[in-house]
């Protein structure tokens, strides 16, 4: 299976991408949003259609001792390659 695919039974449940803010609070959130839009524009990635609902999660979320955690599909979602790729600690848990 090659990393693009994604195993169909893995893809049911939600995970949870616990990103770590590179600063704590709503200043940590808006880094995060401006650092995801650089990487979508650098990338040549497709704006989200849903991207206004995300920035809305994003700032709504709990920091959880500078974590916070989104909720995702898979673990090879573009949000895991974006902490990936811009230096974020993250990891990726079953939710609970």
């Amino acid at each position: 299976m090659t990393e693009v695919e994604v195993n169909e039974e893995e893809s049911v449940f939600h995970k949870k991408l616990k990103l770590k803010l590179k600063e704590r609070g709503k200043e940590g959130r808006i880094i995060l949003l401006k650092d995801y839009l650089d990487y979508i524009i650098r990338n040549d990635k497709t704006m989200p259609p849903d991207f206004p609902t995300f920035v809305r999660e994003i700032m709504g979320l709990d920091d959880r001792k500078g974590f916070i955690h989104i909720r995702i599909w898979h673990e090879n979602s573009e949000l895991v390659e974006f902490a990936k790729a811009m230096g974020y600690e993250f990891k990726v848990d079953h939710y609970d």
